[in-house]
């Protein structure tokens, strides 16, 4: 679908990943590491996370999905139901989705419009989230300020095509801040020019770190994804590791990557980045697939959001025929395989019985699972018993960021 050399990150990380695939090993943790099961079981342990965790800037959802002025869509941010809204001068808002008359939603699903209207008593938004209609206001609410009662307003930013936002209204968002080392290493993606082809929503009884865990490693493809284009496309069980502050990126090859004495040239590899603190973007020839990963009403329950990206313009013809084709078949590795397994990790650990233990190929689980372990830590919680494991440090083949 398009030429050109790979981007920047791929033609660096190519070398070191292919010199693992020869060796039969990538980088690893220098030793296992275990995770209490109260870390996935505790409803006191997710009440920290919310407090903690939860209050860094999170990825949203891209910028094209609402492409246009008016454009659309409803999310639940963690219980919150929101409106991400593309309102006047082009500008994304993160508005909360509930009227400020009695609460109720004023919207829902996507599309494009010129107001909210809440179902309830017809009170009217635009949006930008100012209020903009009452019905029968002299006889009701002729001292109410207008101007005061627009939509709640999460504070949000577009950066690297993404929109992020934090849950406190009254917040502060630096997104460059929170990205740190790997501001920089996003935007050699342009990632601004990538378009939304679809999005899966799928709700999971296991908790979310489960998830996420499955997004960190590589050893489960041959057993999970064998006979489908993921275990097919990759070489498992062999990455490189980079940490970028409290991120950090995983390099994955593919198979087209080739054992022979010298890689075979193109994008044979996929780089897979943790975004702190549940957001996981994976890059391949075609696009990326973002995945987020947010905790549900009870620990063992949790949402996982994928998003399929292009970075090919959907107005093409063949591009869009293509992705017709390819949607359906990536949707179904993580409907279909991804989340049967984790179901049942989740139902295993909710059972109480059994604790958590990450391998050190599975390097990025640990690394992840570090950085949440560091925000119970920083907020003088003590909800685990071996924070020790959290200072720990990453054996990898390069010196990394921090």
């Amino acid at each position: 679908m398009g030429n050109g050399p790979p981007p920047l990150p791929i033609r660096e990380l190519t070398p070191r990943a292919h010199t693992a695939v020869l060796a039969g090993v990538g980088d690893l943790a220098p030793s296992t590491m275990r995770i209490p099961n109260a870390n996935y079981t505790d409803p006191a342990v997710a009440v920290v996370e919310r407090r903690t965790t939860f209050s860094a800037p999170l990825l949203v959802t891209h910028s094209s999905a609402v492409p246009e002025a008016g454009s659309f869509l409803t999310l639940d941010l963690l219980g919150t139901p929101v409106i991400v809204v593309r309102g006047g001068g082009g500008k994304v808002r993160v508005l909360v989705n509930a009227c400020r008359h009695r609460g109720a939603m004023v919207a829902e699903g996507s599309g494009c419009t010129r107001r909210f209207t809440c179902p309830y008593h017809n009170w009217a938004y635009d949006t930008d989230g100012a209020l903009v209609g009452i019905p029968d206001r002299r006889q009701g609410f002729d001292d109410l300020d207008p101007a005061a009662h627009g939509l709640v307003e999460l504070p949000s930013e577009v950066r690297h095509g993404f929109v992020w936002a934090v849950r406190d209204p009254a917040g502060v968002i630096d997104v460059a801040r929170h990205l740190g080392p790997l501001d920089q290493e996003l935007a050699a993606w342009d990632f601004d020019h990538h378009e939304v082809t679809a999005t899966m929503e799928l709700p999971l009884e296991s908790n979310w770190k489960c998830a996420l865990e499955a997004f960190q490693e590589t050893y489960h493809f041959p057993y999970v994804h064998g006979g489908s284009l993921v275990g097919r496309g990759t070489i498992s069980n062999i990455v490189t590791f980079d940490q970028f502050g409290r991120h950090h990126r995983l390099g994955v090859p593919l198979r087209s990557l080739g054992t022979g004495p010298e890689p075979t040239e193109g994008e044979n590899m996929t780089c897979i980045y943790y975004i702190h603190p549940c957001s996981v973007i994976s890059t391949s020839p075609l696009g990326a697939e973002l995945l987020q990963f947010y905790p549900g009403s009870t620990p063992a329950s949790s949402t996982v959001r994928h998003t399929v990206l292009s970075r090919f313009p959907l107005s093409d013809d063949g591009v869009a025929a293509f992705f017709k084709d390819y949607v359906p078949q990536i949707q179904a590795v993580v409907r279909d395989e991804d989340a049967v397994v984790l179901e049942r990790s989740g139902k295993g650990l909710a059972a109480g019985h059994t604790d958590v233990v990450l391998g050190r190929n599975e390097i990025g689980c640990q690394a992840a699972h570090r950085q949440i372990l560091a925000d119970y830590a920083g907020a003088g919680d003590a909800p685990i018993a071996e924070h020790a494991q959290a200072r720990r440090g990453l054996t990898t083949t390069a010196s990394g960021r921090s």
